[in-house]
Formats: structure tokens, sequence, C-alpha cells
């Protein structure tokens, strides 16, 4: 598993240093002829714009294993379905958390060097922000973390399914709709099952409340969990048709 990620990384390095280096390109543009008033929009679109590339080729690689000749070396490899997108999982989410301190590095930087602040008054601020302040950024990377796994997972499984259910290349893309249903599906059942059971935990007190005390800390007890059971599910189950439904 271990040199299966080694090859992941070296596969895909030189895309995302590209990303990177674009990021900080426009980023620094931004920083240096936009007006102050437009920063932060110019920030979000370059932020958008580079994750989503980093996205989509992080998904493009596991559809080439499943629909290029990419695939016969692989799904011949000693390994199982779940260790391979495993190894998907974990290189993905190493991208996306290098991705994500660079960006936040070098906006503090480009912020400190514009404003002619130091870096360690900055610091200095930052350490002296609020503690629920705190807790609701971290309250809130946990929830995108989830987000980002449950997302991939549901595209892996949607493509593996397409592949193995209409074993036609030439509609590879089918799998994308795939995607859409099984997302509507994982949704409605979120909200149902959320409206049904409306124990939420106090991420700020980690005490089960009712939603309705108003804080934005609240956690869905079950609805928590039925997203990592969605999650797992997903996970062995793709796993299960890459070892013995994916047909070379």
């Amino acid at each position: 598993m271990g040199r299966y990620m080694k090859y992941e990384i070296k596969g895909s390095y030189k895309f995302i240093l590209g990303v990177i280096a674009i990021f900080l390109i426009l980023n620094t543009i931004s920083y240096i002829k936009i007006s102050s008033d437009y920063i932060r929009f110019i920030a979000y679109m370059i932020l958008f714009g580079t994750s989503l590339a980093a996205f989509l080729y992080i998904v493009g690689s596991f559809k080439n294993e499943l629909y290029e000749d990419r695939g016969y070396l692989t799904f011949t490899l000693p390994l199982t379905g779940r260790e391979i997108l495993g190894s998907k999982l974990i290189v993905a989410m190493m991208w996306f958390a290098i991705l994500g301190t660079i960006v936040f590095l070098h906006n503090l930087f480009m912020m400190s060097w514009i404003s002619r602040v130091s870096l360690s008054e900055i610091l200095e601020y930052f350490s002296s922000v609020d503690i629920n302040i705190i807790k609701m950024f971290l309250y809130c990377m946990m929830l995108l973390i989830i987000g980002v796994i449950i997302t991939l997972l549901l595209i892996y499984f949607s493509m593996a399914l397409s592949r193995v259910s209409l074993k036609n290349k030439k509609i590879g893309g089918i799998w994308f709709v795939v995607f859409l249903v099984l997302s509507i599906v994982f949704f409605y059942f979120l909200a149902k099952i959320t409206s049904w059971i409306p124990y939420s935990i106090d991420m700020s007190t980690f005490k089960i409340v009712v939603p309705l005390n108003g804080s934005i800390f609240n956690l869905n007890i079950a609805g928590f969990i039925y997203t990592i059971a969605v999650g797992v599910g997903d996970f062995l189950t793709t796993g299960y048709i890459i070892d013995n439904k994916i047909d070379l």
C-alpha cells in the first residue's frame, strides 16, 4: 500500500505543484494590482478555481484507472480494492491539506506585506481571538474534511458502479448522473433523519441538546452517524467492486 501511495504521489505531484504555482502567481497579482475592496473576492475566486482544478484532477485519476489502459497495471497489483481506494483517499487528502496550508500562509504573508504589519503582530492578533471563534473554525474544518471524504467516496462508488453496470467506455461519463442521483438520495435521507431524531451535540459544550437552543455548533447525532455509515458503506462496496467485478 505504501508503494502504491508513492506511485500516486509521483504521478500527481507535477500537476499539484503547477496548481500551487498558478495560485501563488495569481494571488500575489490580486494583492498588488487590485483595489483592496476586491482583494477578498478575487482571493476567494482564485482559491475556488485552484481547489476545483485539484479536485477534478484527483477524481479523474480514479476514472482513468477504471476506463483507460492504466487500469491493467493498477488492478493487477497485489493489493486489495480497499487498499487501492484507501491509498487514493490518503494521497488526495494530503494534497488538499498541503494546498490549504499554502493558501493560508501565502494570504497571511501578503496581508502582512500589503498592510505593512509584521507577521508577529498578525500572529499575536490571532492568539487573542475569542475561543468560540477558534472552536467554530475547528468545527467547520472537521465538517469540511468529512464532507470532502464523503464526496470522494460517493464519486468513486458512482464510477465503479457505472463501470461494472454498463461495461462501455464510450459512455463512461454516466457515472456523473449516478453520482447526482446518489447525492440526492443521500441528502434526502439525511434531512429526514435529522428531523426524525433532532438531538444534537453542542460542540462548544459537548452536551446533548435540541437544535432549537440556537447554537451554531450543533452536530446532529443521528445525521453524523448516518453520514459516517454511508461513507464506510461506499468505501467497502467500492473495494468489493474493484476486487470482484472489474472486468479488465
